[in-house]
């Protein structure tokens, strides 16, 4: 028993490398806190901006190409006209990606609060564009709570559906690097069509301010998106300099096949320092929630100058905190950056609740997903505050959600804050 024990959790814990969506359990890795904050003194009210906004919110399927001429499924939430969300229900479906032994079945649902195809709400827009970024293997439904609450607080959520897939091999993950901030920037050439007169999101986004997030591998890619750059170099030192029995070599093994990658890239040879950003300029604002930045590194992050908001659990074993939010929330080149850090917790907390993802009872990733050292229930309250008054800032240059961000912070416990931004 123990024997299969620690290969189950060798090969979860494999998983990590590269950000595999965040499936893994306990007994990987920990990193130290934050060794700053700022101090938290109680506001009024404490979390503004995660109550439901005002709009009612619709959705769309779509299709587009994403990279290497696969075809892209983009999910749309946006401002409709209807119904609230406390009283319009939807079941979500997606492709199953993982194998049949870990997940059973073809698909996996989500439970959420929108209205299928419904109206776009024209009367408010265009409405900025965010763009969400799943994590490996997994679905956008899966994080439902958050996409919805951006639509209804006005904006358009497109959320590609990467193609890829999760068999317990960690062949073809490199391969996701490159094709993933292609995938972004197609889905934002979509949004562009979507736009236009007569197609049917006509009127409804802006596409002058542009935010992309995501969680995990999706971490990764909002920050390869918005202009973080490889540096392999210091990703090899970073990963040489531990010792044999550390748990971060699950990081470090396989590495990336860089000539492959170059290749797959489009790129004539391996670039002999900082690899060329595959960030897309159409994007104004990044917010990375567990996501990798290792491959970067302190060079690469320096890159990556729009405003940031990292995100992260300090004992995350699926995104390691110092080589993930810590590092880069520390090495950023953005004037305006903020990290949000919770003490103690691990990968998960950016997912729906566990009673609004069926599949997730059969899977063997169950006690994973839907358990925490430190939160009982998921803290998406605060995700949603920090994270849509970084919206409200970013893409709507809005004077109050800058004070929010700026100013004095509400008494959360677990809950450590750092930002650069002035008021």
């Amino acid at each position: 028993m123990n024997h299969y024990r620690d290969r189950l959790v060798a090969t979860i814990c494999g998983l990590a490398v590269l950000a595999a969506g965040g499936l893994l359990t306990t007994g990987c890795t920990s990193a130290q806190q934050s060794t700053t904050s700022v101090p938290a003194e109680t506001s009024t009210p404490p979390l503004a901006y995660a109550a439901q906004g005002s709009h009612a919110v619709g959705y769309r399927v779509f299709s587009t190409t994403g990279a290497q001429g696969q075809p892209l499924t983009v999910r749309a939430w946006y401002p409709a006209v209807g119904a609230t969300a406390e009283t319009a229900t939807i079941t979500y479906t997606a492709a199953n990606k993982f194998g049949e032994q870990i997940t059973p079945g073809e698909e996996i649902t989500s439970v959420g609060r929108a209205l299928a195809d419904g109206r776009p709400d024209t009367t408010g827009g265009p409405y900025p564009l965010v763009v969400f970024s799943h994590g490996f293997a997994l679905s956008p439904i899966v994080y439902g709570t958050l996409v919805e609450h951006y639509a209804s607080q006005g904006y358009v959520v497109l959320a590609p559906e990467h193609n890829e897939s999760f068999d317990g091999s960690l062949t073809g993950f490199w391969e996701e690097l490159i094709d993933r901030p292609v995938d972004i920037s197609r889905t934002i050439d979509h949004a562009e069509q979507l736009s236009r007169s007569g197609e049917p999101l006509a009127g409804m986004i802006d596409l002058d301010d542009v935010a992309v997030v995501g969680h995990s591998y999706g971490g990764y890619t909002a920050l390869a998106a918005a202009g973080a750059q490889f540096d392999f170099a210091a990703y090899k030192d970073r990963c040489a300099a531990l010792a044999a029995d550390d748990p971060r070599n699950f990081f470090c093994a396989p590495l990336p096949n860089e000539s492959d990658m170059a290749m797959r890239a489009g790129l004539d040879e391996v670039p002999s320092g900082l690899w060329p950003s595959f960030g897309d300029p159409r994007i104004t604002a990044a917010i990375s929630l567990a996501g990798d930045a290792y491959l970067f590194d302190q060079r690469g992050l320096a890159e990556l100058e729009v405003p940031v908001m990292a995100m992260g659990g300090t004992i995350d074993e699926g995104t390691p905190y110092t080589w993930g939010a810590k590092l880069t929330y520390d090495h950023a080149g953005s004037t305006d950056k903020t990290l949000v850090s919770f003490p103690g917790a691990g990968h998960f907390l950016f997912l729906d609740p566990c009673e609004n993802l069926p599949w997730v009872e059969n899977s063997v990733y169950r006690d994973a997903i839907c358990s925490d050292a430190v939160w009982d229930t998921r803290p998406l309250d605060i995700v949603m505050h920090y994270t849509t008054a970084f919206l409200r800032d970013t893409l709507d240059a809005d004077p109050k959600a800058r004070g929010v961000l700026a100013g004095q912070q509400p008494q959360l416990d677990n809950v450590e804050y750092n930002t650069t931004i002035q008021p």
